[in-house]
């Protein structure tokens, strides 16, 4: 419970800073993106709230009766946005707690364990790319993040109804989600995965099929009803930049990335996963590295898009002492990865180079660790110092 307030306490905290310091009431993707279809629902017109909400409507709807509680009292657009972030702010203190409580986390035991209070899932809503998912107007990353590690520890625990449900309300978030799919199946058993498909198309299904046949009417917003349309356009931070603009891989640049994401997942299991039962420790460094290439795969990359990963690299991290990792990435990351950073003197294809760099050395030091567990990660030695757990 202890774990669960720090955790709360700190992402509120971080809130209030960014909406008042910060002064959001500005402008923000929130504001230009959900707030018109919010202000719709707060007017009673449920329907037009569906048709003209966002392409990641899923988690407006998610977040509706937090919208509709601020209206109670009148709120205005900063109101709604407090409102609708709080839920999405919860969640990492939520999974620092189950971390906590159920011993989860990878890394050491015992009582010097538990003595440990404040974890990486607690702290890394500090990092620039969590707290850049707030500040920029999309704090359901961070929620997002949190229901699919949720479904993987789930997952790996055989619990496999749970799974599907953290699996289902993570797609009707927001639809990058996919990505973890063939992972929360790969690693739980194989008696659970029937049960827990099927609770997982029902829970996604009730929402989204509803919504894509009312967003159909809508000429407009049909081409966009499940975020997966065509993407056209890319930033520097990405590693499709080199292809051009007008290249097919960019232009289906959703659809390539989930596309890439289950074949490296299909690969995993091949070597790994069908050899023996996945145990925490590989599951969440999968799913670090897949929520790595997701960002560093789309066209339009931003750093928040980096908040899911930051998630499962913390997640990963709990109980093993300091979080080099997670804070060797949270630096990486801002100094890296904004088109208008730090590296903007070096033109764009000095930055997009420095990005492939990066990008191309994490995927293979987390690949290599995914798939050779045995042999330890660069100078961390975590085979021999933390046995892996199951």
């Amino acid at each position: 419970m202890s774990t669960a307030l720090f955790g709360f306490g700190l992402a509120l905290l971080v809130l209030y800073l960014l909406v008042f310091a910060v002064d959001l009431h500005k402008e923000n993707d929130f504001y230009r993106e959900a707030w018109p279809s919010y202000r719709l629902l707060l007017h009673g017109r449920f329907l037009a709230f569906l048709r003209d909400g966002p392409a990641y409507v899923g988690s407006s709807i998610l977040r509706a009766p937090f919208a509709l509680l601020a209206g109670v009292f009148g709120a205005g657009r900063r109101a709604v946005f407090i409102a609708t972030a709080v839920p999405c702010l919860l969640a990492p203190g939520l999974l620092a707690a189950y971390l906590a409580a159920t011993g989860t986390g990878t890394g050491a035991t015992g009582p010097a364990a538990a003595r440990r209070g404040i974890r990486p899932a607690d702290l890394v809503i500090l990092a620039p790319s969590v707290s850049i998912a707030i500040s920029g107007g999309h704090p359901e990353d961070i929620l997002g993040g949190v229901l699919c590690i949720f479904a993987v520890l789930f997952a790996q625990r055989g619990w496999g109804r749970a799974a599907g449900l953290a699996l289902g309300v993570a797609l009707i978030n927001k639809s990058w989600a996919l990505v973890a799919v063939p992972l929360v199946f790969a690693v739980m058993p194989a008696d659970r995965r029937l049960s827990s498909f099927l609770t997982m198309a029902l829970a996604a299904g009730a929402v989204l099929i509803p919504v894509t046949v009312i967003r159909a009417s809508s000429a407009e917003s049909a081409a966009t009803s499940l975020g997966g349309g065509a993407v056209g356009g890319s930033l520097v931070p990405s590693l499709v930049w080199w292809f051009g603009s007008k290249s097919w891989i960019v232009r289906e640049g959703h659809i390539v990335l989930v596309a890439v994401d289950w074949l490296v997942t299909g690969v995993w299991w091949w070597l790994r996963g069908r050899v023996r039962r996945p145990g925490v420790d590989d599951a969440l460094l999968m799913l670090a590295l897949l929520l790595f290439l997701r960002a560093a795969l789309d066209p339009w990359d931003n750093l928040y898009y980096f908040a899911p990963f930051m998630l499962a690299v913390a997640a990963y991290e709990d109980r093993r002492g300091f979080p080099r990792l997670t804070w060797l990435f949270a630096i990486a990351l801002v100094v890296i990865v904004p088109p208008a950073g730090l590296l903007n003197g070096l033109g764009d294809n000095g930055h997009a180079a420095v990005f492939a760099a990066f990008a191309l050395v994490t995927v293979a030091g987390l690949g290599r660790r995914a798939l050779f567990p045995d042999r330890p990660l660069g100078g961390y030695g975590y085979r021999t110092a933390i046995p892996s757990r199951t």
